[in-house]
């Protein structure tokens, strides 16, 4: 086998929303007087999403309500902002607001059935463990890196060589897999990782020098574990 342990992004990698942000926040912030259709509040979404994190535990909620705030700013303000905010950042913290992918669970158990250490890196903040456990696959990872916990986002360097150090292993020997052009694959590669782009869709089909997969199963045959086995 060439390669001693696997990194997985988070987000949209494992598992992703239940709905739309924009579904999901309209779900709430209708109760709240807010008249935004979810179209509009998923875009405002996309505008103001800053894809670093937060990268101060101390200050990792404060972050996403100025975020959240930008959002209802930009599509119309509601009643009770802090009320709104509070209920929203908290069904995000567990599996009201998260569901894994189909093939994640098996696709895991069978990387760490053979013998590979598994890692999260994650521009996530600390409502990913809860997330991860509630879940049910937080037993399956040796390590989960964060940018609010070490200080550095994807798409720095720095954050891959937090997570390398975790696990013990050298960057040539891990695999990295993830959903973002520039914050996984172009950053996994800088910091010498063997990085493939978890394109679901297809998106990315026409560039060549992309390493993909389509889903998370296509990393076994890649570290070299055979079929049924």
């Amino acid at each position: 086998m060439n390669f001693d342990a696997v990194l997985f992004d988070a987000a949209e990698t494992l598992f992703t929303t239940r709905g739309s942000v924009g579904e999901i926040y309209h779900a709430i912030a209708q109760r709240y007087g807010s008249t935004a259709t979810p179209s509009e509040i998923q875009q405002s979404f996309t505008r103001h999403f800053p894809h670093s994190g937060p990268l101060n535990s101390a200050t990792e909620k404060q972050w996403w309500k100025d975020l959240v705030f930008r959002v209802f700013a930009d599509v119309g303000m509601v009643d009770d902002f802090d009320r709104l905010f509070d209920e929203v950042y908290d069904l995000f913290r567990d599996s009201r607001g998260w569901m894994l992918f189909p093939e994640t669970r098996q696709s895991l158990e069978d990387l760490r059935r053979h013998g590979l250490k598994l890692g999260v890196i994650s521009n996530f903040d600390s409502r990913l463990y809860s997330v991860l456990n509630d879940l049910g696959i937080s037993s399956l990872f040796d390590s989960i890196t964060i940018c609010s916990e070490v200080g550095f986002a994807k798409p720095q360097p720095q954050i891959f060589h937090a997570a390398l150090r975790a696990l013990g292993v050298a960057p040539q020997r891990t695999l990295f897999t993830g959903d973002s052009l520039v914050d996984d694959f172009q950053a996994g590669e800088n910091a010498g990782l063997v990085t493939y782009l978890l394109d679901r869709s297809g998106r990315y089909a026409a560039i060549r020098s992309v390493r993909r997969i389509a889903d998370l199963r296509e990393l076994l045959s890649i570290v070299g574990i055979p079929p049924n086995s």
